[in-house]
């Protein structure tokens, strides 16, 4: 997935207000701006200072006289406005990083009229409507990763939900035969799918498997559930997966 470098503005805090309540790789990301964060009606001045230097990257994060100063480790890029609860007069910071599929990542800030408090980093992209749920998306090689974060208010925290699979959705033709099996960690076959054929890659599960390399023992993967031309559905590896077929959108 290709992602650019993004610009960095100054917008008003209306143009931030009534802006799409979501982050992707072409929403404009700024360093200034004038909201109301903590919903009493007076609009904070709030500013983002970017660093760089020999030992890597940071910020500094000013919301009135409230300032945090953080390390990064991918470059700083600004920040917009979100509204993570449209329930409550509050509005929220989002600190963008990173410009790869690898390091792309927003922390997220609320600021309470004194303090500035990190409600946590997802990955970015993310989304925001307002139902107190963030959906952030992860470009894994070939499909996308999205997760689902909810704030938990009290702790003043967003809590991850975890889930045992990950929709897929793609569609592979079959350069050469392999097998698909009954589970993951079975060698009892399902099917033998044909040279030629087209599968559908539904689902993904994270693994760990052998790195091959001495003293690095394992590695974080995939597996994947794919279904045949044929009806059947049964699990493949990542590296049979990527090797044996054609027409997967492989980018990052």
């Amino acid at each position: 997935m290709k992602t650019s470098l993004l610009p960095t503005i100054a917008l008003s805090s209306f143009a931030l207000l009534h802006a799409p309540l979501a982050l992707a790789g072409d929403e404009p990301l700024v360093k200034a701006a004038s909201v109301d964060l903590n919903g009493d009606g007076k609009p904070e001045d709030i500013s983002l200072e970017t660093q760089e230097g020999p030992k890597g990257f940071g910020y500094v994060l000013k919301v009135g006289a409230a300032t945090v100063n953080v390390r990064s480790d991918a470059e700083v890029h600004g920040f917009v406005i979100i509204d993570i609860d449209s329930g409550d007069p509050r509005k929220e910071v989002a600190v963008h990083t990173g410009m790869t599929d690898h390091d792309s990542a927003s922390t997220l800030y609320a600021f309470d009229g004194k303090a500035l408090k990190s409600l946590g980093s997802v990955r970015s992209p993310i989304e925001a409507k307002g139902n107190n749920i963030i959906l952030s998306s992860t470009w894994q090689s070939f499909w996308t990763r999205v997760d689902k974060y909810v704030l938990d208010a009290k702790a003043g925290k967003l809590d991850h939900v975890p889930q045992e699979f990950y929709f897929v959705g793609q569609e592979a033709r079959v350069r050469e035969s392999f097998p698909i099996f009954q589970q993951r960690t079975t060698s009892k076959p399902v099917a033998q799918l044909a040279t030629g054929s087209t599968i559908q890659v539904l689902l993904a599960v994270p693994v760990t498997v052998p790195s091959g390399v001495k003293g690095n023992q394992k590695v974080k993967a995939h597996a994947f559930l794919v279904k045949s031309s044929t009806g059947l559905v049964g699990w493949v590896s990542e590296s049979v997966l990527s090797s044996k077929t054609e027409g997967l959108p492989f980018a990052g």
